[in-house]
């Protein structure tokens, strides 16, 4: 694979890196983590709960500002960065993401 670099990462799309090996470093999405720090609630609980959301159901819009990002601690950006490509993780599938969802959904409802 070829690093991404200045020279071949200028308006590149994503699906023309991928076609072309260009190594992109995507972090795994910890599911027992997010559930966790869900569950504990606060901000950090919520933020990450509405951008798992926002993120699975390309129709809902993330209702928080990215500059609110510097309220989370460092656990929390490494999940909120692996929300943002829960779909280029190799071996997820729709069922396991559908599945996640409707168990943050419910943590939602009962909070």
């Amino acid at each position: 694979m070829k690093p991404l670099n200045s020279n071949n990462a200028n308006n590149l799309p994503l699906d023309t890196a991928v076609k072309q090996k260009i190594a992109l470093q995507f972090l795994p999405l910890d599911k027992e983590l997010l559930i966790k720090r869900i569950v504990q609630g606060g901000h950090s609980g919520e933020f990450l709960r509405d951008a798992f959301i926002s993120a699975y159901r390309t129709n809902i819009n993330f209702r928080h500002s990215l500059g609110e990002t510097i309220r989370l601690d460092a656990e929390a950006i490494q999940l909120f960065h692996a929300i943002l490509s829960i779909r280029l993780i190799p071996g997820w599938t729709d069922t396991e993401l559908y599945e996640l969802e409707q168990d943050i959904i419910r943590l939602g409802a009962s909070a």
